[in-house]
């Protein structure tokens, strides 16, 4: 603490079996940024020495171990989900574990092997957690970055900026929509709207 009360939240889902990534870390990582750059005071400066914080004065940061999103990530400043890629290699049996464990039904199960349909997989990662021969792994893992989520008068979901990226990636945006926020933002407006404002993805 500072005196006065910080001008930003980060939420983050437990640690649960289906977490892709580690949260701790990349919570971390998160106020590690806003503290270099000193957010909460040139926050508070911005809206007044004698202002107190409102809910809208906050910034939320939310970060979510799954696509599950159990941490609202949606309805936040700024959200990372965690996104597991899955590949389907070789040695299926045909036992149909894949398509039985899959919630979005994503999967089908073809005389080759299985099949994934990209256009409804969300990366949970669960076809191969399941998976008895390792026939489906996982290529990549990273972060989702959606950002401009908020509830009030005019609720607005997060919109996606960046499908899949690093740690370092996804503090980077991280760093792009405090700078906007605070070079561009009005007192007490949100990220979303500050976005809707100027017209930015």
């Amino acid at each position: 603490m500072r005196g006065f009360p910080e001008y930003y939240e980060i939420a983050r889902c437990r640690n649960c079996p289906n977490a892709i990534l580690d949260l701790e870390r990349m919570a971390r990582a998160c106020q590690e940024i806003l503290e270099e750059q000193n957010f909460s005071a040139r926050q508070r400066e911005r809206l007044g020495p004698m202002a107190k914080a409102k809910y809208h004065d906050i910034f939320r940061i939310a970060i979510a171990g799954c696509p599950n999103s159990c941490s609202q990530p949606q309805i936040k400043d700024f959200g990372l989900q965690g996104q597991a890629v899955p590949e389907v290699g070789e040695g299926c049996t045909h036992c149909g574990l894949c398509v039985k464990v899959c919630p979005d039904k994503a999967i089908v199960l073809n005389p080759a092997g299985p099949e994934i349909d990209r256009s409804l997989c969300l990366n949970c990662g669960k076809c191969a957690r399941n998976c008895p021969t390792a026939a489906i792994g996982i290529s990549q893992r990273g972060y989702r970055v959606i950002w401009g989520g908020k509830l009030g008068r005019r609720p607005m979901l997060a919109r996606e900026v960046c499908c899949l990226t690093d740690e370092q990636g996804a503090t980077e945006y991280l760093q792009q929509a405090i700078t906007l926020l605070l070079r561009e933002g009005k007192p007490g407006e949100r990220y979303g709207a500050l976005l809707e404002r100027l017209n930015k993805k």
